[in-house]
């Protein structure tokens, strides 16, 4: 008995799966600066903060959320990009927080890229990552 060879040849297929495939980016990971934290009275303020966020590709006010949440705290983002906690926290306290941010809603849980973008669908929150294309939800922020 022939097999049906003709309508499907497997190169053929191979091509189509690849032309499917999202473009793998080939740029090193970007390299993240660190949090730049100064003190100024009962304050905290972290001032290259909006330069961070562009870095890793998030919008400032969800990651500014994500910490005010997880600080219990108040704060607000100026023009110029500094983020300012209406509190004392400790660098080591913010460097653990934004740590966790980043393996939360920005490092891809199947490759490790840290070129992802967080997007809303309804209720859920997906990363895609741009590097191999996988998408994960996330637990709202």
């Amino acid at each position: 008995m022939k097999m049906v060879e003709d309508k499907f040849n497997y190169m053929d297929l191979l091509d189509r799966l690849y032309e499917k495939l999202p473009e793998r980016r080939v740029t090193p990971p970007p390299d993240i600066p660190p949090l730049e934290i100064v003190h100024v009275g009962a304050q905290t303020k972290i001032r290259n903060f909006k330069n961070v966020c562009d870095v890793i590709l998030r919008d400032p006010r969800i990651c500014a959320r994500y910490l005010l949440k997880e600080l219990a705290a108040r704060g607000t983002i100026d023009e110029s990009g500094v983020f300012t906690i209406y509190s004392r926290v400790s660098m080591h306290t913010l460097n653990q927080l934004f740590k966790r941010f980043l393996d939360t809603y920005v490092k891809c849980s199947t490759c490790g890229s840290y070129q992802t973008e967080l997007r809303r669908q309804g209720k859920v929150w997906i990363i895609r990552c741009l590097a191999c294309g996988a998408e994960t939800p996330v637990k709202p922020i």
